[in-house]
C-alpha cells in the first residue's frame, strides 16, 4: 500500500513556467557567485505547480475515494487568472527555508477553488493543513545546513527589471491535479494521479 505525500494543485501554462525557470537560472548563478551553489535544492521545471491543498501521506484506497468524491465538484467553477510575483525568501529573509513566488489575483476565484476542495477532503477522512491558504509557487528549498548561513540571509535578489523579465507574469490556471510525491536521487517528482479541467 502506497502512502507517500499527496496534494491537490494546479499545473502552470508554458509561458509562466518559462518565466519561473528564468528566475531559477538567475538565482542559481547568483548563489554560485557567492559560493552557495549547494544551498538550495531546486524544483525541476516539469514539477513547478501551485499547491491548493496539501494532504500528507495518503494510502491508495483513500486516494481513490478522494477522486470519486471530487467528481463533479468543479462544474460551474471559473478558472482563476492569476499573476506571479518575483521570488522572495520564505517565511522571511532572516529565516530562509525556501524561495517562492507569491501568486495574486484581482478576484477570489482561487480562494473559491481552494474552498471547494475542502469538503471532499474532509469526507475522505483526510487531514488538512490548518495554516491559512497562501498561494505561491516554490522554486527551491534551502537545505537545512544553510538556513543559518549569514551570507545567504544577506543575499540581495535582483529585480526582474534588471533581468529584462516582465515584473510580473500572468498565469491562467486551467487544470487541477491530484499529485503523489515520489522521491528520486535527482529530487522529488510529482506524479499526476487524476486531472480535472476548469
Amino acid at each position: 500500500m502506497t502512502s507517500d505525500n499527496c496534494f491537490l494543485g494546479c499545473s502552470l501554462p508554458n509561458d509562466a513556467t518559462s518565466w519561473l525557470c528564468a528566475w531559477q537560472n538567475h538565482l542559481r548563478e547568483r548563489l554560485t557567485t557567492e559560493g552557495l551553489e549547494r544551498a538550495v535544492g531546486w524544483v525541476r521545471p516539469e514539477s513547478l505547480h501551485l499547491t491548493l491543498v496539501f494532504l500528507g501521506p495518503v494510502p491508495d484506497r483513500e486516494c481513490q475515494q478522494l477522486q470519486e468524491l471530487l467528481a463533479g465538484r468543479f462544474t460551474g467553477l471559473a478558472a482563476p487568472n492569476t499573476v506571479l510575483q518575483p521570488p522572495r525568501f520564505f517565511p522571511k529573509p532572516t529565516r530562509p527555508r525556501g524561495l517562492w513566488c507569491p501568486v495574486i489575483e484581482s478576484g477570489d476565484r482561487l480562494q473559491q477553488l481552494h474552498a471547494t476542495l475542502l469538503p471532499a477532503v474532509d469526507e475522505a477522512g483526510l487531514a488538512v493543513d490548518a495554516k491559512p491558504f497562501r498561494p505561491h509557487i516554490t522554486l527551491g528549498r534551502v537545505r537545512r545546513r544553510f538556513q543559518d548561513d549569514r551570507e545567504l540571509k544577506g543575499l540581495q535578489l535582483v529585480s526582474s527589471e534588471a533581468l529584462l523579465l516582465p515584473p510580473e507574469q500572468k498565469a491562467g490556471l486551467r487544470q487541477v491535479h491530484l499529485y503523489r510525491t515520489e522521491a528520486t536521487p535527482q529530487g522529488n517528482l510529482y506524479r499526476r494521479l487524476a486531472t480535472w479541467t476548469l
